[in-house]
């Protein structure tokens, strides 16, 4: 199956800011799991599939620039 899935940079922008005010807000007991640690998460992996990059290690910690 071949699913074309695009987002503008508009469209990135409001759900980066979106999860940004997530992490700020008191959660429904049934979303609690949603942590901050969760969102950022999910915020990298949104960031790496709008602009893949290489992934470096520095200091001995994977990180992506």
């Amino acid at each position: 199956m071949n699913i074309n899935f695009e987002l503008t940079l508009e469209d990135f922008t409001i759900i980066q800011n979106a999860l940004h005010y997530y992490k700020k807000v008191e959660k429904y007991p049934n979303f609690a799991h949603f942590d901050d640690d969760r969102i950022n998460a999910l915020r990298d992996k949104l960031s790496e599939q709008l602009v893949p990059s290489k992934k470096i290690k520095i200091n001995g910690v994977e990180d992506n620039l």
